[in-house]
């Protein structure tokens, strides 16, 4: 079966309502959003922000009046890696238009928009890149923020129109915030993890890194995330999403072990981290930064 399918779309399949009703108990059809389903066995392969982005064309193939997806949920539809994937389906609309859609889980806001502040991608409505990454850096916690701010560059939006755009909203809420915003975002941080270990180097007021420093090692070049050449010292974020695509898992670690080795013969010390070590143990995982940098330092 398709990915999303309707109540609707089962039936012209052959399928009864009996059985439809069947295969929900069952765990065969997971229901995505009231009379919109995937099959189970497809979840898996799919990422949080793929199942969510299902949930907005179920929500928009359901609505009475075609939404304008705003904030996180934009963020989902333009294809951006997310900090945290939101619970809800954030729109937006003219004020004077009401906030209530009929669904739970889903959240209207109300504000004015231009011509130029609403595209279409892949069939969905949304903001623009730009007015979705301003509307996140004005009012979406600082760290998620600066994840998608990371990432513009991947929508073709420049630091320098972000900021321009910018100040033509002086005295609107939350533009002191984002100007923060776009003064630390950096395009060099490839991922939604490697942009948090950058802010948690940041708050912890460690030296800031080298980031994608390039070492050539005996059979070829290695870039790390994060270096300290000073010291000798590589920082490098382990994730999920550092292996898609990778013919195997396998064969992905079995290399980066081989070019972690030819570092470390040229005197290099490698510290891997992951989720866990950042979000959750940021004041262990900088202690151990510190202490390799003072060994660094004490080798020179």
């Amino acid at each position: 079966m398709s990915e999303l399918q309707s109540t609707a779309d089962l039936l012209d399949t052959g399928l009864s309502n009996h059985e439809i009703r069947r295969r929900i108990r069952t765990g065969k059809l997971q229901r995505v959003h009231p009379g919109y389903f995937i099959a189970a066995d497809r979840l898996p392969s799919l990422t949080p922000e793929q199942q969510m982005l299902l949930k907005h064309r179920a929500f928009a193939r359901a609505a009475h009046t075609v939404p304008v997806f705003c904030l996180a949920s934009a963020a989902v539809v333009h294809g951006l890696g997310l900090r945290r994937v939101p619970s809800r389906i954030h729109t937006v609309s003219p004020p004077g238009h009401g906030t209530h859609h009929g669904y739970d889980g889903v959240v209207r806001h109300q504000t004015r928009l231009s011509t130029a502040d609403v595209v279409v991608v892949d069939g969905l409505r949304t903001t623009s890149a730009e007015r979705t990454l301003l509307d996140c850096a004005r009012l979406l916690p600082f760290s998620d923020a600066v994840v998608l701010a990371d990432q513009a560059h991947l929508l073709g939006v420049s630091r320098t129109r972000l900021e321009s755009l910018l100040s033509e909203w002086a005295g609107q809420r939350g533009v002191r915030r984002a100007r923060s915003v776009l003064t630390v975002m950096d395009p060099r941080s490839e991922s939604v993890g490697e942009t948090l270990t950058r802010l948690m180097l940041m708050e912890y007021s460690l030296p800031m890194p080298e980031l994608q420093w390039v070492i050539d090692g005996r059979s070829g070049s290695y870039r790390a995330d994060f270096a300290w050449p000073e010291h000798r010292l590589v920082l490098e974020f382990d994730g999920e999403t550092k292996y898609a695509g990778a013919t195997t898992i396998h064969s992905i670690l079995r290399d980066e072990r081989r070019r972690e080795t030819e570092i470390q013969e040229l005197g290099w010390t490698v510290i891997r981290v992951g989720w866990h070590d950042v979000v959750r143990r940021p004041a262990a995982t900088v202690a151990r930064i510190e202490t390799a940098l003072r060994r660094g330092k004490g080798a020179r």
